[in-house]
């Protein structure tokens, strides 16, 4: 178990020390289940752990051996197949190796048979802080989605547990859904064909061929549907505002073959994965720009039939799969990030043809990032909202009736999502 503890470590000591995404983290070997399960379990519980550890610990130690006490935590909590002295004395020796670690390992073990012993209280249900603790939610993001959605509502998003299954788009340019769903049966893999014409799956070393081959990507229903509200024609100029690393401007591209999808990233490092991405699903109708959406660009003035603003957001609606969201990101980030948002969408507003459609998406839950930032735009009255098509079998309906924009709270396979479709009329 050993080792299995290094690697996770050093996968979160990117993530809380560096600042690394969860899915980056791991880099790009075969990673362990064990390690996997280490690494989010610790992630998904780190309010959680972090209510255990300050009941156990008089001062917080350095971020090495705290991130070692957490995995220790976590195992213990969980680990049943493994006796707790045995996780304790496996996180003892690691710390003995540790360089960072390495005199705190007398501290380490006298925290985890603390542990062990289960020398901790947890707050009850009705408690101020059970929600959070129990959960691993901020309280400041419990008491915002009791504001916007109601407690009823937030506490069922709040408890529901994350999916292990991923959701695989099919790239229709190399394979078919058929294609796909032959090579799971014959791989013995089970599978559930989804609403919105993808895959849900376990990651398996199927998966991963499959990937490889780019008969299929790694995409959320959520995100599918945003591209889906565009209803790209056949032959159109299409803009991508933000689009690393790739996924709606590879979809637009399969969904009109004959059209162009101009794909616009920031950062240079994002655009050689935007790059790279489009090269692995022969997406060769999509041209990949460095520039900045909170600068006007001329070239752009009225050439797209079709803009989609997917906005650099707080990616709160994601929280489930990502849960690092809430250690990279707090509730400041919302305000700041929606000025953002503002530029961006003013400018993009500029670039739409008359007539043509400007969708408006983020991956968060609230209405400074979303409603509010549309409501800018709207209030300039050259664009009007207008119905999203194509929702009936959707989520079981829930999204049919629509006046052009969806909000769609995170669970089973669908992240937090907020879409909204307008048209340009002046």
């Amino acid at each position: 178990m050993r080792k299995y503890i290094f690697e996770a470590h050093a996968v979160l000591k990117r993530i809380y020390g560096e600042g690394s995404y969860s899915d980056e983290a791991f880099g790009k070997g075969d990673v362990s289940a064990l390690v996997t399960k280490l690494t989010y379990g610790v992630l998904e519980n780190d309010i959680l752990l972090d209510h255990i550890l300050a009941q156990c610990v008089s001062k917080k130690p350095r971020l090495d051996a705290y991130i070692l006490l957490k995995i220790g935590v976590y195992a213990l909590l969980t680990l049943t197949d493994v006796p707790d002295y045995a996780v304790v004395s496996e996180c003892v020796e690691v710390a003995k190796r540790m360089k960072d670690v390495r005199g705190a390992s007398g501290f380490v073990n006298a925290v985890l048979k603390r542990v062990a012993a289960r020398d901790f209280k947890l707050p009850k249900e009705g408690d101020a802080d059970y929600l959070s603790v129990t959960y691993s939610v901020p309280q400041w993001f419990i008491d915002r989605m009791c504001a916007g959605y109601g407690k009823e509502c937030a506490e069922i998003v709040i408890k529901e547990r994350p999916s292990e299954l991923e959701h695989l788009r099919i790239n229709t340019r190399l394979s078919t859904l058929k294609d796909v769903t032959d090579a799971l049966d014959k791989a013995g893999e089970s599978y559930t064909v989804t609403d919105v014409g993808g895959i849900s799956v376990r990651v398996c070393d199927e998966v991963k061929s499959l990937f490889l081959k780019g008969w299929v990507t790694y995409q959320s229903p959520s995100s599918m549907l945003a591209v889906k509200a565009l209803g790209v024609r056949e032959g159109s100029k299409t803009l991508d505002m933000c689009s690393a690393p790739g996924g709606k401007a590879v979809y637009i591209s399969e969904l009109d073959p004959s059209g162009s999808v101009v794909a616009c990233e920031l950062y240079p490092f994002r655009l050689k994965q935007l790059e790279g991405y489009a090269a692995r699903m022969h997406a060769d109708n999509v041209l990949p720009v460095l520039a900045d959406g909170t600068k006007f660009n001329a070239k752009f003035k009225d050439a797209f039939d079709f803009v989609l603003v997917d906005a650099p957001c707080s990616c709160f609606g994601t929280y489930k799969k990502h849960p690092d969201v809430f250690i990279r990101r707090g509730e400041a980030d919302i305000t700041k990030l929606a000025a953002t948002q503002r530029a961006i969408l003013k400018n993009a507003a500029t670039y739409v043809k008359k007539g043509g459609v400007l969708v408006y998406s983020t991956c968060t839950l609230f209405d400074e990032e979303n409603g509010d930032v549309v409501k800018s735009l709207l209030a300039g009255g050259a664009f009007e909202l207008e119905h999203i098509d194509g929702l009936d079998a959707v989520d079981g309906g829930r999204y049919a009736s629509n006046d052009g924009v969806i909000s769609i709270l995170p669970h089973g396979i669908y992240d937090g999502f907020y879409i909204a479709k307008m048209r340009r009329k002046k």
